[in-house]
């Protein structure tokens, strides 16, 4: 199977999400256009608004697992809902890529890359974005 080339580190939010697996990015009618956009791209206020991300981009780092406060209140708290909520650990995500990008990369692409039909599994609805199924 092929693993959609836009699945890299480029499209990792600075608190460990996933844009490209992200229900807003995926969004048909009114995508967003990742966290890494510029303010002026972003649509939605919360993103323009976001105290993780602009609290990395602030300190000049590109991730918050860059940080010696790693992971901060901000981070746990988000990651409590992502974990709940998507089974996503942000943290681990953070350790996993501080650790070797490369290779978070590809269990990243493994991991939201629909085995019908290569497209995208959407992390929060947890479906393929194109054919609607879930991941076995």
């Amino acid at each position: 199977m092929r693993m959609p080339e836009k699945l890299n580190s480029k499209m990792l939010a600075p608190c460990g999400v996933n844009c490209i697996a992200c229900s807003a990015y995926l969004n048909k009618k009114n995508p967003c256009p990742g966290c890494r956009a510029s303010n002026e791209e972003h649509k939605r206020k919360s993103c323009q608004n976001c105290a993780k991300k602009n609290c990395a981009f602030e300190q000049g780092l590109e991730w918050c697992f860059e940080c010696g406060q790693f992971p901060c209140s901000r981070i746990k708290n988000l990651n409590k809902r992502y974990t709940k909520d998507y089974n996503i650990d942000l943290v681990q995500n953070g350790l996993d890529a501080r650790e070797d990008m490369e290779l978070f990369m590809w269990e990243q692409r493994k991991r939201f890359t629909c085995r019908y039909c290569g497209g995208i599994i959407d992390q929060h609805r947890k479906k393929c974005s194109e054919c609607g199924n879930e991941p076995k």
